[in-house]
């Protein structure tokens, strides 16, 4: 259940003294069910209770009560019912007070009770009303449940609220003189010398009103009919007062007399016999009569003694209720601070706002006070800094030595106030505005990061500032990170920045990282594998421990691939030629023999799933394009296809590649003056982190050089750019201090040498010279640098970024060329405006509906997130369920629309769907319109105003809820309790089996024991019929929401003046654990496809673009639309200036030449032209 505040019994009768239901909307809550405002000091005080609200005078209807008795304790089967009326509003209020347990609640709270003195209720519903208000009310009733929440007590508060029988308008109609005198010149018109000779009194109505509904009460023989003509009724009621008395009961006929003559009739209401006050929850017709009494009774001792002289009326003067009510609720005897005696619930002089928002009273003891803070905090955690902070002042305030002491012990137990929580976010950076929408992690990782930088003396304070985050979160992530401490196997994973579906094999790799870059957290680390070694119970992680290595795991597809030195994993294979391969590596190597036999069969395992079976064909040549006019590909450099891909899309963003190879005019100042007001993502940024970013933005401004420049179909991007890339922000991707040890050959994987060219021999030495050597005549060359150390770094980057997509990197690299460069402006919150948000960054709105009150709230996005929902669907059906109307677990309801949208839009699927702890990819196809109208999604369009938008919007949400309505049947008519196996599968495999257990029953090739069931016949065909049409009523009902999708598209069918054209499309083929990505982008100047895959570029027709693949389908993960006016402008897929590279100087030995030694002149491409070309790329 979500956290909510409560209030003491003696703050909720407060409350209920002065709510009004009248006048709830205009206070903007309801007083008597939420929470009052957290009061700001530092603000102008605002009235708690709003001034036209009725102080109400509860008075007792003792017929309807079943009241406590003085002295008496109740029991398990006490019920309590005050049923009261406002002798000033003339509501009327019922309190039920319910004691029955249900075994587990038998200790309600009492004043004795050594931890329980009061009750403490919690407000958990309010019920719909069964009837309206029997006059005409604009009001209706209003019922309202609590629950006490102290665990053991079992007591159960309904509060009923009842609008008055008579209305103002029916009171003005019984009373007024001017209709008075209308009604008796009417009753002279109708009856003439027999009417009344004077007209009827203000008072007469109420009076004989009262008198008829005693009578119905109490029946008499005689007194249960009176005629229309009636000179007292006729004159007094007339016909203007039928409606009042048909909703109380009272009805009318048509009689004949003795002697012919037809009269009119009333007959008084026929109540039910009086029952007990706990008959009926609800009110009967009897209650409702006598209520109606009640305020007769007030109405009519409102005139002074003249004007009700003569009156049948005998007045009644009900007790006050309010003590009943205390003794019910347990509190009309609570200790009180001296000086007190009673609450400020009469007059309109309020406690202070601390009382309130502790749901305490004025006059409670110190005791009590503190009663109710320790019942708010345990109820409601989130707010227990607010909480603080009203006992803090309050024991100030009263002067108390005992909630002095105890605030002091509060605070050394880990307790904080909102300033103390306010403080502690700034410490950190972080702006109390955007609290609410940080996640935990980002607060551990932005803590994380701030200790790599200061000093050992500071790192105590900055835990204990992180600490009072946590407990104001109520977050125990934070609250463990801050205490340094690993007990379980969560904390265990998350100290190490690990995700409990990653591998052993990651464990090491982190181990590493963490303590290379803290020594003194090794036995912290070490613990953290122990833990997680134990809960996986896995040897290889025991071994590491104890050993300092571990066993080699399973191979995955990589290193099979990379093992057999093939080089392009995309490309097709022929297995015949790699199995020679395979026989003359395991013949020159026959120790690792079996390790290359399990690398061919991965390798054939993953052709065949991707290319299908089939090892006869050699791979179709790879086409040739111009090279001027064709972009490059880039090479793979280990499971890079998915920064391969961003890489590319970035390139063709004119803009941004513009400013990227034009970089040093825009890069950020790292002075303290440049970097003081720089946010990104809400946070300031450190020098440490603008130089990393100003790195990457300078390796990418080289890779799109070579992009222009290379004269090769494919360029291999620098590893730098690629750690840069890939590593979250955060995390250390600093470069290790160098190796110096020697290296030899192409490297190892699992202890495998790869096999590939041989690299040349170092010269040596062959003994010292007899003359002086030459000075040279140019600068040797540079010697090559060792590689071991920055392989191993590559090593670890790639392995933290396996879990990351191509919109994680796309992101990353967002953020860092944002924090690379100059801003242009600041927008709201003191976020940086820069390219990167002109581009792609779009105002989205967020709209909380809360009761008929809007609440919009603004953020900046850079992409939308949307869902195909496990079916295949369009992007507009899939975008309309995101900005759609839906409904929240509070009951609130939310949209969104786009304030300003972007030139780029950046759409991501989600494709991860995580069931039953497992995670899957969903494979449904995801329909694309090549120009998609952003009309439907915005604030207001060229044609349409934000209202008629909002009308739209209004007949989608209907179709929509219809559609969620309809998903949820079908989903039911599928679910079952096997795991990837639906409803009509398990129906079909059971009529199988039932007919197979059928057939083996016949042919007696089982036992049948002779008390044993028979099996129907029919019941196979039974099953199998119930499966087929399960089937069919699923294909219905898909068929029927593909309509139903069609005409939520239709609505906004004239809307089309926000064009935008498809551009990029980030497409992957595999499953959740693993696969491969590419991207195709259309080129506007060129009007065609093209396919981006790895180190090949490739054309593609409209159709292999759009088309849906129903084995191993590849999937749109990222889709990417610009806007169609600048499509030209803000994109160019081909910008190539190829130039010839000249080849490397080396040394020549000079001799001289002479006819002898002259060579013949020889052709080497006719020579060589036959040669294969081996880990390479072939020129044209």
């Amino acid at each position: 259940m979500a956290s909510k505040p409560g209030k003491t019994a003696p703050r909720l009768l407060q409350d209920l003294s002065t709510y009004d239901p009248r006048y709830e909307e205009r206070a903007g809550r309801n007083l008597l069910t939420s929470a009052p405002p957290e009061h700001n000091p530092d603000s102008k005080p605002v009235p708690a209770v709003p001034a036209r609200n009725c102080r109400h005078r509860f008075l007792n209807k003792s017929e309807q009560c079943v009241l406590p008795r003085a002295g008496e304790e109740p029991d398990h089967t006490t019920v309590y019912k005050i049923a009261s009326f406002c002798q000033s509003c003339h509501w009327h209020f019922d309190l039920i007070v319910d004691f029955r347990d249900d075994g587990s609640k038998n200790d309600p709270c009492r004043k004795s009770h050594p931890n329980y003195p009061l009750h403490h209720f919690l407000f958990r519903d309010e019920e719909e009303p069964e009837e309206q208000s029997v006059v005409g009310s604009q009001a209706k009733s209003r019922t309202f449940i609590f629950s006490c929440s102290a665990s053991k007590c079992p007591v159960a508060l309904r509060i009923r609220l009842t609008p008055p029988r008579f209305s103002d308008a029916d009171v003005n109609t019984l009373t007024n003189r001017s209709l008075l005198r209308r009604r008796w010149e009417a009753a002279k018109q109708i009856a003439g010398d027999r009417a009344d000779t004077s007209m009827a009194r203000p008072v007469d109505a109420p009076d004989f009103l009262n008198t008829y509904l005693q009578d119905s009460l109490n029946p008499q023989k005689g007194k249960s009919r009176i005629p229309l003509m009636n000179r007292k009724f006729l004159k007094t009621f007339g016909k203007d007062c039928d409606s009042i008395l048909k909703r109380l009961g009272f009805t009318s006929s048509v009689e004949t007399e003795d002697d012919g003559s037809a009269v009119d009739v009333w007959y008084l209401p026929k109540p039910p016999p009086a029952g007990h006050p706990l008959e009926k929850i609800e009110p009967t017709e009897r209650n409702v009569i006598e209520d109606a009494r009640y305020e007769l009774n007030a109405i009519i001792l409102n005139f002074s003694e003249p004007e009700r002289s003569g009156a049948r009326h005998i007045p009644m003067y009900p007790p006050p209720s309010r003590n009943d009510m205390e003794r019910a609720l347990g509190c009309h005897d609570y200790e009180k601070a001296k000086g007190r005696m009673e609450t400020r619930s009469t007059n309109h002089e309020e406690d202070h706002p601390y009382y309130a928002g502790l749901g305490a009273v004025g006059d409670f003891d110190d005791r009590l006070l503190l009663f109710a803070y320790q019942r708010q905090t345990a109820v409601d955690g989130e707010r227990a800094p607010y909480y603080f902070e009203c006992l803090q002042d309050l024991s100030v305030g009263r002067k108390s030595e005992y909630l002095q002491q105890e605030v002091a012990m509060l605070a050394s137990q880990g307790s904080y106030n909102r300033r103390e929580v306010t403080a502690a976010y700034r410490y950190f950076g972080i702006q109390i505005e955007h609290v609410a929408f940080i996640a935990d992690d980002h607060i551990i990782g932005v803590f994380r990061s701030r200790l790599s930088d200061i000093s050992p003396s500071m790192i105590e304070e900055t835990r204990r500032q992180l600490r009072i985050i946590g407990n104001a979160r109520n977050s125990d992530r934070i609250r463990q990170e801050a205490s340094d401490a690993i007990e379980t196997y969560e904390q265990a994973l998350s100290w190490l920045d690990l995700d409990k579906d990653q591998p052993d094999d990651f464990v090491p790799t982190m181990f590493g990282i963490k303590t290379s870059d803290n020594p003194s957290s090794l036995e912290t680390a070490r613990k953290a594998v122990q833990i997680i070694a134990e809960h996986r119970n896995s040897r290889r992680l025991i071994d590491f421990l104890e050993k300092g290595s571990m066993a080699a795991a399973d191979m995955d597809v990589a290193e099979a691939y990379a093992l057999l030195a093939v080089e392009h994993r995309s490309a097709k294979l022929d297995l015949n030629v790699l199995e020679a391969q395979l026989r003359v590596m395991a013949e020159s190597n026959p120790e690792s023999a079996a390790k290359y036999q399990e690398a061919f069969e991965k390798v054939r395992r993953d052709q065949e799933d991707t290319h299908g079976k089939s090892n006869d064909y050699y791979g179709a040549p790879r086409k040739t394009y111009p090279l001027e006019s064709w972009p490059v590909g880039l090479d793979n450099i280990g499971n890079t296809c998915y920064l391969n891909s961003v890489l590319q899309f970035l390139f063709t963003v004119k803009p941004l590649r513009e400013m990227v190879l034009n970089c040093e005019d825009h890069l950020e100042e790292l002075t303290p003056e440049a970097l003081g007001s720089k946010r990104v993502g809400r946070t300031a940024i450190s020098s440490e982190k603008v130089a990393t970013a100003q790195r990457f933005v300078r390796e990418l401004r080289k890779l799109f050089e070579s992009m222009i420049t290379a004269s090769t179909t494919n360029i291999r991007p620098e590893r730098e750019l690629a750690i840069l890339a890939l590593t979250r922000s955060g995390t250390d991707n600093s470069t290790p201090v160098e190796n110096n040890t020697p290296h030899s050959g192409l490297g190892n994987i699992g202890g495998l040498p790869i096999s590939g060219p041989i690299l040349p021999p170092n010269d040596e030495p062959n003994g010292a010279t007899a003359t002086q050597p030459e000075p040279p005549s140019r600068p040797p060359p540079v010697p090559p640098r060792p590689q071991a150390s920055a392989d191993t770094t590559f090593k670890r980057v790639e392995s933290i970024a396996q879990q990351q997509d191509a919109a994680e990197i796309l992101n990353n690299a967002f953020d860092l060329i944002s924090c690379a460069i100059k801003g242009e402006s600041t927008l709201r919150d003191g976020e940086q405006l820069d390219l990167i948000k002109r581009l792609f960054f779009s105002d989205v709105t967020n709209v909380r509906n809360t009761q008929g009150k809007f609440t919009p709230k603004s953020d900046l996005q850079d992409n939308i997130l949307v869902s195909t929902k496990n079916r295949d669907r369009s992007l507009c059906a899939a975008l309309d369920d995101e900005f759609g109307q839906t409904e929240l677990e509070d009951g609130t309801q939310k949209f969104e629309y786009i304030g300003k949208a972007s030139p780029f839009q950046i759409i991501n699927v989600r494709r991860l769907q995580f069931e039953g702890g497992n995670v899957r990819k969903d494979e449904s196809h995801l329909v694309l319109d090549k120009v998609l109208y952003l009309d439907r999604y915005l604030q207001e369009t060229k044609s349409l105003s934000e209202n008629e938008l909002l009308q739209l919007r209004e007949t989608q949400w209907a179709k929509q809820k219809e559609l969620r309505l309809l998903d949820a049947s079908r989903e039911n008519l599928k679910k079952t309790e096997f795991e990837k196996v639906e409803m009509p599968d398990v129906l079909e495999e059971t009529a199988c089996f039932i007919d197979d257990l059928k057939k083996a029953q016949d042919e007696q090739l089982i036992d049948v024991a002779e008390d044993s069931v028979a099996i129907d016949d029919e019941l196979a065909g039974k099953v199998k019929a119930r499966a087929d049409q399960l089937v069919k009523e699923i294909a219905e009902m898909d068929a029927e929401m593909a309509k139903l999708e069609q005409e939520i598209d239709s609505v906004f069918e004239g809307c089309m003046d926000h064009p935008y054209r498809l551009h990029a499309i980030f497409m992957h083929r595999g499953s959740a654990a693993g696969g491969h990505y590419w991207i195709y982008i259309y080129d506007f100047q060129n009007d065609l496809w093209r396919k981006y895959n790895d180190d090949y570029v490739d054309l593609m027709s409209e159709e292999e673009v759009f088309k849906r693949e129903e084995k191993n389908p590849a999937t749109s993960t990222g889709i990417i639309y610009v806007r169609e006016d600048v499509v030209h402008e803000y994109t160019e897929a081909v910008h190539r200036n190829p130039q010839e590279t000249s080849p490397p100087h080396t040394d020549v030995e000079m001799k001289d030449v002479t006819a002898e030694t002259q060579p013949a002149v020889v052709n080497m491409d006719d020579m060589y032209k036959n040669l294969e070309v081996i880990n390479g790329v072939e020129k044209e």
